[in-house]
């Protein structure tokens, strides 16, 4: 049986703790139907390190803000709910101090700390401006490095290590704003290729109990301040951590840094000849200095174990196949588990491996398809999902040897029709100069093989991406509308798709499009030669890279492609950020000819077929600048495409998604 630890629906705030905020509050419209008026709307919640007590951030329902308005804490034993801060504005990134005795955040884009004995609030820095942060970052790091919470407590909860970012020489985008009447457009610091990145610093401050902002200790990351710190975390020893990378992200240093003084060394380093993906937290074996890395320096992403000296002591894995993440560690039996590529790169499986070396990897999984584990802190047991085309995401407990314990949760989906969906099948081909590819086909449910179908392709073809993943659900949202239509549905992992080696990958560099829409039309060819496909109808649609990737094939496969969706895609890598973009194909300045080569902008005379053309206008991820220099070139060339354009939406198109997909499975039946 489960019991909710809470139920969410009990907490009710009192009339008194009910203040006006200074953040904009929900309206009525925008409460539950089933949640009372006065029941606390949870954005997120951390347990305390004693597991004792829950703290809990309350923001506005169905309302996106930065920050949360108000921190409660819940007391298991005694049922109670209290709230520890006593202002509404943007608290971000709150946590317990790893003693439970303190809770931090960052508010007004300066730190802070709470003592919960006391409720006594400190302020730790006060050097924030309009484009200065501290503890949190811009939205380039958020994008690219995945870096949202920016600052960690030290293990013995007595001092605060932090990020402190400058956006200041970072340019100012203008995005269109609709709804004003004037149209004042809504402002954001976002570095494109080649213009001026973030100033990262990394500062250490002491959580003193004073009235003064105690001072800030600068750690020494280098003299060169066109880098990006990528992680930072405390080692057991009260060391820091920290990940540079210089700006074209082909070298990582992994540097040590002693706290008290500043000075770093350098740890470990992973270079490449094209880039190095962020590898993520070292993993430290509990009770030792001991930590796991991953690296792609064999050619694939492999598991080795270093020491706080900088010594490699072995490497864990080897093999033709790629690592996707450490899931956990035994520090007791010394071992370590780990999801990977294996057998092959259309299954994840859970495996374990000993640190000391000298055993075999052991695989704990074995049903076909998708296993994401998760594992307990002690490494003994984890929460298995598994998923494949066939079987929707099902969780099991399991112990760390492979044996099942118990359900966890079936997921039966009673409302989905199972029954009445096509069936996914997996196939290989060759292109034309002999590489085998992936490729999964979803027919429709009464198929005929003596039937000639239209066929429409999905990609989003990203370095290191992959759509040819045995697991439920993957294919953009069309696959199952188009087959009961009448539709062959394909998706194809083309070069530069992750998980078959470092090579595969990184052919693509310094030439995004190239070899990813090569292998594509490659794919739709080889679909047309099959007897079941009708070659004169076949179409490709994606979003963001694959609305890039889609645009790019239906110009430069004319001849193969009848249709192309592009939704929300990079028309020019000029025009988008500078982290992601100058990874893969350096700066404008030193590849010139790769920006122009790779850009739909210099194909558009080649357009033959039926285009679609669909973005955001509030884009803040690819700009909507993308779409409309990309239907300038056509316009100028005369050719006809059509377009839909969503004022006020973002990236994913968020409240639109019945009108985006009804258009775009309404163009496809009608063009396809």
């Amino acid at each position: 049986a489960r019991t909710p630890v809470i139920d969410a629906k009990t907490l009710h705030l009192a009339k008194a703790d009910r203040v006006k905020s200074a953040v904009p509050a929900a309206s009525d419209e925008d409460d539950d139907a089933d949640t009372p008026r006065n029941a606390l709307a949870i954005r997120g919640y951390q347990w305390s390190p004693d597991e004792t007590q829950i703290l809990i951030a309350r923001a506005p329902r169905r309302r996106s803000s930065a920050g949360d308005l108000a921190l409660y804490v819940y007391t298991l034993a005694t049922k109670s709910l209290k709230r520890v801060t006593t202002q509404e504005v943007e608290y971000r990134n709150a946590k317990w101090s790893p003693d439970g005795k303190k809770i931090g955040c960052v508010k007004g884009d300066d730190l802070y700390t709470l003592d919960l004995a006391t409720g006594k609030e400190t302020r730790l820095t006060d050097t924030a401006a309009p484009t200065i942060y501290n503890g949190r970052f811009g939205w380039v790091y958020e994008e690219e490095l995945d870096l949202v919470d920016g600052w960690a407590w030290s293990p013995d909860s007595k001092t605060i290590a932090y990020f402190q970012i400058n956006e200041t020489q970072v340019p100012q985008i203008n995005l269109p704003n609709y709804d004003d009447l004037h149209m004042k457009p809504v402002e954001t610091r976002y570095p494109k290729a080649g213009d001026p990145n973030p100033i990262v610093k990394i500062g250490v401050v002491a959580d003193a109990d004073t009235t003064a902002i105690p001072p800030t200790r600068w750690m020494d990351i280098g003299p060169d301040t066109d880098i990006y710190i990528s992680r930072m975390q405390w080692a057991p020893t009260g060391d820091l951590l920290l990940h540079r990378m210089p700006r074209l992200q082909n070298r990582l240093d992994v540097l040590k840094v002693e706290t008290a003084t500043g000075k770093s060394s350098v740890l470990l380093t992973d270079e490449d000849a094209a880039w190095i993906d962020e590898p993520g937290d070292a993993t430290f074996v509990k009770g030792t200095e001991q930590f796991l890395w991953k690296s792609d320096r064999s050619g694939y992403q492999h598991l080795y174990l270093y020491d706080l000296s900088g010594k490699m002591l072995r490497q864990l894995t080897t093999g033709e196949w790629d690592v996707q993440e450490l899931a956990g560690v035994d520090a007791a039996h010394r071992l370590a588990y780990f999801t990977a590529a294996k057998p092959n790169p259309m299954e994840r499986h859970v495996f374990s491996v000993l640190l000391d070396g000298g055993g075999e990897i052991v695989q704990l999984t074995d049903t076909p398809g998708t296993h994401r584990p998760l594992f307990a802190p002690d490494g003994g047991h984890f929460l298995n999902t598994h998923s494949s085309r066939a079987t929707p995401p099902r969780t099991r407990l399991v112990k760390s040897s492979g044996q099942h314990l118990a359900i966890v949760h079936d997921n039966p989906m009673p409302k989905m029709p199972r029954a009445a969906l096509a069936s996914w099948e997996f196939t290989t081909f060759q292109t034309s100069d002999g590489v085998t590819l992936n490729m999964a086909l979803l027919k429709p449910k009464d198929f005929d093989p003596a039937k000639k179908y239209p066929v429409l392709m999905f990609t989003y073809g990203g370095p290191g991406s992959q759509v040819v993943l045995d697991s439920f659900g993957n294919g953009g949202g069309l696959e199952q509308l188009l087959a009961s239509k009448g539709y062959i549905f394909a998706m194809t992992d083309g070069r530069g798709s992750g998980f078959r080696g470092s090579a595969f990958e990184k052919i693509t560099y310094q030439k995004l499009g190239q070899w990813e829409v090569h292998d594509q039309i490659e794919g739709a060819k080889w679909l047309g030669t099959q007897p079941f496909v009708d070659a004169s109808r076949i179409g490709i649609w994606g979003w963001s890279y694959g609305g890039y990737m889609a645009a790019l094939c239906i110009l430069r496969g004319a001849d193969v492609f009848k249709t192309a969706i592009s939704v929300a895609p990079v028309t020019n890598w000029a025009f988008y950020d500078s982290i992601y973009t100058e990874r893969y194909m350096r700066r404008p300045v030193d590849n010139p000819k790769g920006y122009e080569e790779t850009s739909p902008l210099h194909e558009a005379d080649k357009l033959k077929g039926n285009y679609l053309l669909v973005h955001g206008t509030a884009d803040d991820n690819v700009h909507f600048q993308n779409s409309a220099r990309l239907a300038e070139e056509f316009q100028k060339r005369n050719k006809p495409f059509r377009a839909m354009y969503y004022p006020g939406k973002h990236h994913g198109l968020e409240g639109v998604s019945l009108h985006v997909f009804t258009m775009l499975s309404n163009f496809i039946v009608e063009k396809l």
